[in-house]
């Protein structure tokens, strides 16, 4: 018997590839389980929630003065990227996720070794919590 992580056993010793079939079946049967209760359960952003989200981040970044410049230009220019993209018409969701990504990498380090940011991070975490679901991103996406 193999235990594999999605709790799904399987005896290898029959030789036979049904039962590897029918378990791979059933693994992918979960995960689009797992997919909709997730989904159903978040509360579903529209494109205008995405981007007064961001423009809330951008509020806050700008309005921080603690945060070393080199710091905040970096953020707004990848949050500028993610705002824009976001905005339009088909947007490219991975494309603003990666940025974000940045965003929240550059505003976490900076907290980390300028205290006085501290408060401006803690701020930022809960609006990024509530994008991974419009992005179609794992909700640990950004490292929290």
């Amino acid at each position: 018997m193999t235990n594999n992580p999605s709790g799904i056993s399987q005896n290898m010793s029959g030789g036979t590839m049904h039962g590897g079939m029918q378990a791979a079946q059933g693994d992918q049967n979960q995960q689009s389980m797992e997919t909709s209760v997730t989904v159903s359960d978040e509360k579903q952003l529209t494109k205008e929630d995405v981007v007064r989200m961001l423009a809330q981040i951008e509020q806050l970044v700008e309005s921080t003065p603690e945060l070393p410049q080199a710091d905040k230009e970096k953020s707004l220019r990848y949050l500028g990227a993610a705002k824009e993209e976001a905005q339009a018409t088909e947007p490219d969701k991975q494309f603003a996720a990666d940025n974000l990504k940045r965003v929240a990498a550059t505003l976490k380090t900076t907290s980390e070794t300028v205290a006085s940011t501290k408060s401006l991070w803690e701020n930022v975490k809960p609006v990024l919590k509530e994008l991974p679901c419009w992005l179609g991103v794992a909700k640990s996406f950004f490292g929290f």
